[in-house]
C-alpha cells in the first residue's frame, strides 16, 4: 500500500464544510417553496458553477486535486493521451459489465506502465431518492406529499441490472449478481474499521463478485463492496472495483464517513501521477475514435481547456470591438509627407492668424518675407484675360 499523502487528509474537513454549506443552501431554497428541476446527470464532472449534479463526481475529483494530483476528464479513450496517466477513475452510466474489448485495453494499459490504477465504480446507485428523502423533513407541510412523490418516482429510475435482461452480467474481472436496492446495515473488511457504524449511509443492490484473485477491502451485508485485484504482470498496477457510488458521488460525500472512505481510496493510488475521470454511457467509451474536425475544434471540446478557450475567445472579440471600432464607411487617409516645408509655413501662419494682431504677426516675419508681403499688397490687381462681356 502506498503512503498516504498528507495533503489529502488535510483537505477532507474543508471539503466537508463546503459540501455541507452547499446542501444547506439547497435545503433553504427548497424549504422556501421553490421546487426546481433536479440535475441527476450521472458520473460526470461539469464546469457549471451554479448547477452541479447530485450524481456527479466534482467533489471526488476535487479531493484528488487537493491531494496533489493533476485531474482531467474524458468521455473517450485516446491511447496516446493515456501514456502519462497513472490513475483512471471510471464511472460508467451503464448497468452492464464492460465488454471484452474494453477489458483487454485496460489490461494492456495497466501492464504497459508501473503502479497504475483503474478504479471501476458500478452503476447500482442513484442519489435522487436519497436527496428527496433528506429534503422532505425540511419543507413546509403542504409540500411533503410532493417530495414523497418525487422520491417514489426517482426510485423507479434507480433500477438494478435485473431490469435489463439483455445486459451482459459478466466480464473477465467480475460477475454482476443482481439484487434489490437496500440500505446497508452491516460493514466488514479491513476498511470498515475506519468507519463509524452509526454515521454511514451506504446502499447496496447489485454486487460485483470477483472472478479473479482479489482481496476484499470492504463488505456490505456480507457482499463485496470494494475489492482489489493486483496481478504480477501489471507491474504493481491494480484494479479497484467499487460496487456503486453510494459514498463517492457528490451528494453522498456530504457525509463525513463517506469522505473518509473516499480519502482512503485516494491513498491507494500513485500520489504523483495524473488522474483521469472517465465517463461513458451504455456500451462504454469509444477507443481511439476516428478524428473529426480540425485540431482547434478538438481543443475546444477538451475539458477543462475547452471552456477556458471559449471564454478567452469571447473576451478577445469584446476587446476587438472596443479597441478597433469602425463606424460607417471606411475612409482612405490622405498621403502626407513630413519633408514638405510648406506644411511648416502653413502651421506658423495659422498660429499667427489666431493672435488677431497684424503688427505682431509682421514683427515675427523675416525682413525678406515682410518686404515681399508688402510689395504683394501694393501691387495692382491682375486684370482678367477673359473675353469682355
Amino acid at each position: 500500500m502506498m503512503p498516504a499523502p498528507t495533503s489529502c487528509r488535510a483537505v477532507r474537513p474543508r471539503l466537508g464544510r463546503v459540501a455541507c454549506c452547499a446542501l444547506a443552501a439547497g435545503a433553504a431554497l427548497l424549504a422556501s417553496g421553490c421546487v426546481a428541476d433536479l440535475d441527476t446527470q450521472y458520473g460526470r464532472s461539469t464546469p457549471r458553477v451554479f448547477s452541479t449534479s447530485i450524481n456527479g463526481v466534482d467533489v471526488f475529483a476535487q479531493m484528488f486535486a487537493s491531494a496533489g494530483h493533476q485531474v482531467s476528464g474524458r468521455s473517450v479513450i485516446i491511447t496516446s493521451a493515456m501514456d502519462r496517466v497513472q490513475t483512471i477513475v471510471w464511472f460508467p452510466d451503464d448497468f452492464a459489465a464492460p465488454d471484452e474489448e474494453l477489458c483487454d485495453w485496460f489490461d494492456e494499459w495497466l501492464a504497459s506502465g508501473s503502479n497504475r490504477t483503474l478504479i471501476y465504480v458500478g452503476r447500482g446507485f442513484d442519489a435522487a431518492p436519497l436527496y428527496w428523502k433528506q429534503m422532505t423533513p425540511l419543507v413546509d407541510g403542504g409540500q411533503v406529499p410532493l417530495y414523497q412523490e418525487r422520491r417514489i418516482q426517482s426510485r423507479g429510475q434507480t433500477s438494478s441490472v435485473s431490469a435489463f435482461p439483455t445486459a451482459h452480467l459478466m466480464c473477465q474481472w467480475f460477475e454482476i449478481k443482481p439484487g434489490t436496492l437496500h440500505e446497508v446495515t452491516r460493514l466488514g473488511g479491513p476498511w470498515s474499521r475506519e468507519i463509524d457504524p452509526a454515521r454511514y449511509d451506504f446502499w447496496m443492490s447489485d454486487a460485483l463478485a470477483p472472478l479473479v484473485d482479489a482481496r476484499v477491502l470492504l463488505t456490505a451485508d456480507g457482499m463485496p463492496m470494494v475489492w482489489r485485484h493486483r496481478p504480477v504482470e501489471w507491474n504493481g498496477g491494480q484494479l479497484i472495483t467499487v460496487a456503486n457510488g453510494s459514498f463517492l458521488l457528490n451528494l453522498p460525500l456530504v457525509n463525513h464517513e463517506h469522505r473518509r472512505l473516499a480519502g482512503r481510496l485516494i491513498d491507494e493510488v500513485d500520489p504523483s501521477g495524473d488522474v483521469v475521470f472517465l465517463s461513458s454511457g451504455p456500451g462504454g467509451p469509444a477507443i481511439d475514435p476516428p478524428g473529426g474536425g480540425s485540431a482547434l475544434a478538438k481543443l475546444f471540446g477538451t475539458w477543462p481547456l475547452g471552456p477556458i478557450l471559449l471564454q478567452l475567445a469571447v473576451v478577445g472579440v469584446i476587446f476587438c470591438f472596443a479597441r478597433w471600432p469602425i463606424f460607417g464607411r471606411a475612409r482612405v487617409p490622405q498621403n502626407t509627407t513630413t519633408s514638405d516645408f510648406g506644411h511648416h509655413v502653413d502651421a506658423v501662419s495659422q498660429l499667427l492668424q489666431r493672435t488677431r494682431d497684424r503688427d505682431y504677426a509682421r514683427s515675427q516675419l523675416p525682413e525678406e518675407v515682410e518686404a515681399a508681403t508688402s510689395d504683394a499688397s501694393r501691387a495692382p490687381p491682375r486684370r482678367s484675360t477673359g473675353a469682355p462681356r
